[in-house]
């Protein structure tokens, strides 16, 4: 081959290269993305406090951790209780994303550590009252820890509010059915993820180790019941389960006051949005859960913070409860599609 030739087989290489470096520039910009967090409001970035303080205690299964908010450290902040779900044996990993939104807000959060093994220290749904039990003992550890010293910050009892996951959702419905007997904060709001004890459903008995009635809730609790719709209710015989038991107990709370939510997975652009079980998990490699995401910050974290809002100052409720836009919406894809937005009922059951 010539000089010349090689020369301009060269820069025809050249131009194919270059051609098919802009065309993949072009369709990595293309490229369909999640919303990103909000800057302000209900499960946006306008964070209070820079920092969170985490102090732990307890042993065994009456283990627990306690995340306060600082820098700046206010004198007192309300408390809330995160639940882990069935299998997770140390740390708090899987609800560590939610943990530190809620802390960054503003509120303090203690953390459970009710299990140490399969078995222990209840046996699933067999018998969920050791579980019950370790449950409470942390939180009084915690908070027997909190109030030892001013230097801590000090929770605000009449502000409380409860989210659980999975079987620690089962566990959340029992305990604040029966906080006065439990010696537990009133629940002032709760939200239940993907709630789920086993897999009863198979035998046509729907998550059994819930309490017979739920009535024991205050009426003036703002309550949230989230399914995926590939979570539980996805699963073979499993329709029935999850929400679709729980919501009907719960008979002391009017329709204005709870709601029954569904999310859907969305796949228009990538990451796809998953409505599998551990919608508002995140950060837990060890369990196959990624970072936060879209459905994280517009849908579990805004809920959180719009349902306590809501039944602590009156504010954000349209956020939190009634099939209203703001509640629905969980944002737009980078091409404006908008997200699967939440489906939102007053009664069950709700189904894809």
């Amino acid at each position: 081959m010539s000089e010349v030739s090689a020369i301009g087989w060269t820069r025809a290489l050249a131009t194919v290269v270059v051609g098919c470096l802009v065309l993949g520039a072009a369709q990595a910009e293309a490229a369909i993305s999640q919303p990103h967090q909000l800057k302000h409001g209900p499960g946006g970035s306008d964070y209070t406090h820079k920092g969170v303080r985490v102090s732990s205690g307890g042993t065994g299964t009456d283990a627990w951790y306690a995340f306060e908010p600082v820098k700046p450290r206010p004198k007192k902040a309300p408390l809330t209780v995160v639940m882990h779900g069935y299998g997770e044996y140390s740390g708090y990993d899987s609800m560590s994303a939610l943990i530190q939104h809620t802390v960054h807000k503003g509120s303090i959060a203690i953390y459970p550590r009710w299990q140490t093994a399969i078995a222990t220290p209840c046996p699933g749904p067999f018998n969920i009252e050791p579980c019950i039990a370790s449950a409470v003992n942390g939180i009084s550890g915690a908070l027997d820890y909190l109030r030892s010293s001013q230097k801590r910050v000090q929770p605000q009892l009449r502000k409380t509010s409860y989210f659980g996951f999975s079987f620690g959702g089962i566990v959340t419905a029992n305990m604040t059915n029966r906080y006065q007997s439990l010696g537990l904060p009133k629940p002032q709001a709760v939200f239940i993820d993907d709630p789920h004890d086993g897999g009863f459903a198979q035998t046509g008995l729907d998550e059994p180790a819930l309490d017979d009635s739920l009535a024991g809730i205050p009426p003036g609790t703002k309550f949230e019941c989230h399914s995926g719709a590939d979570g539980v209710i996805s699963e073979p015989g499993k329709a029935n389960s999850s929400c679709n038991a729980l919501f009907p107990k719960l008979t002391s709370i009017p329709a204005k006051n709870k709601d029954l939510l569904l999310t859907h997975t969305d796949d228009h652009g990538q990451p796809t949005l998953s409505s599998g079980h551990g919608v508002c998990a995140a950060d837990a490699p060890e369990f196959g859960i990624g970072p936060p995401d879209a459905y994280d910050w517009n849908f579990c974290w805004k809920v959180w913070d719009a349902l306590r809002s809501c039944a602590i100052s009156g504010d954000d409720c349209a956020y939190a409860l009634g099939d209203t836009r703001k509640h629905r919406s969980m944002g737009n894809w980078s091409d404006g599609t908008p997200v699967a937005p939440l489906k939102i009922q007053d009664a069950a059951p709700i189904a894809p």
